[in-house]
């Protein structure tokens, strides 16, 4: 039996003339010919088993001939997101362009059969309590489990469901959406293995990175920056005053001035600073400016290192003097 969708585009004139009679989910069980001929199929056999979405014909319509069925349809063909439908028992009854592509199955080789058919069969358990939330009326939002495509292949997804009641409160069905999340596993697994790559770095060249978003005054500080300057991550509130009361007493407005500066001129700077947690101790510090869209500073991002010794001079001002 084929299931697709249609949409009532012809006024119905009379019962006489031309009627249809629907099961659950808007699916075909009876209909006379001059039904199957407004609603352009070849003959009333080829209308039973599939599904009308009905749409009032005295509601308003565009001059472009679209009204909100057709728009609906028009949105879920172009969707690269896996939008389904299901009728009371589970059936899918509708399936677009984008979860042919997430699933590997056509609307032909799918429709009727259940959603639990495409999970492995150790999670088809999770499915089944998951079915009876939503036949309960409860809407159930990214579930994230796996597919089985039809070659085989096992895709993690974000798992919508959304149940839809009749006027008495009845289960007539529900709506399904699913997102594919390979591209996206992927790059977090690429972007874990860089910042680990990073952690290693620092850690060896004893280097720090740190971010200062000037809107919301947050300060970010990376694995080794904490290291360095003593202070627990648990500890750091990460706001402007916590980043500059890690730097000694002696260098703390200095450098929270060449930070100001920087952010009203658009250049970086570069400096030396001991840290609070260990007065003998020097780091050399660089930072640049962050740019949003509009071209506009909106933060500094950058890095401290470890010295063995200061510079004679630093910013015009000499590094031994601030000793005192």
């Amino acid at each position: 039996m084929q299931y697709g969708s249609l949409s009532m585009r012809t006024p119905v004139r009379g019962a006489d003339a031309a009627a249809i009679e629907l099961a659950s989910g808007g699916v075909v069980v009876t209909a006379t010919p001059a039904a199957a001929e407004i609603l352009g199929a070849a003959s009333v056999d080829g209308l039973v088993g599939r599904v009308v979405a009905l749409v009032d014909a005295s509601s308003p319509r565009s001059d472009a001939g679209l009204d909100g069925w057709t728009m609906r349809d028009t949105i879920a063909g172009l969707s690269s997101l896996a939008l389904f439908a299901q009728d009371a028992d589970g059936r899918i009854v509708s399936w677009n362009r984008g979860a042919e592509r997430v699933f590997g199955y056509s609307e032909a080789d799918i429709v009727g059969s259940s959603l639990a058919a495409l999970l492995p069969s150790h999670l088809r358990d999770t499915l089944d309590a998951v079915a009876e939330r939503v036949a309960a009326g409860e809407r159930i939002d990214r579930l994230f489990t796996e597919v089985r495509r039809q070659d085989g292949m096992p895709v993690p997804v974000a798992l919508s469901l959304s149940p839809v009641l009749d006027a008495s409160g009845r289960l007539t069905g529900a709506l399904g959406v699913a997102q594919e999340l390979t591209e996206i596993r992927l790059a977090q697994a690429a972007l874990a293995e860089v910042e680990e790559r990073f952690r290693e770095w620092e850690a060896l060249a004893h280097v720090g990175r740190w971010l200062w978003d000037v809107g919301t005054n947050a300060v970010q500080w990376s694995d080794e920056l904490h290291r360095m300057h003593g202070v627990d991550p648990r500890d750091f509130e990460g706001t402007l005053e916590a980043h500059l009361a890690a730097i000694a007493a002696g260098d703390r407005v200095r450098i929270h001035e060449l930070m100001l500066t920087a952010v009203t001129t658009g250049e970086g700077f570069e400096d030396e600073y001991r840290p609070a947690a260990a007065d003998e101790q020097w780091f050399a510090v660089r930072a640049e400016v962050a740019v949003g869209s509009s071209g506009e500073v909106v933060g500094l991002r950058g890095i401290s290192h470890a010295k063995a010794t200061p510079r004679e001079s630093v910013g015009g001002s000499s590094a031994e003097s601030t000793r005192a």
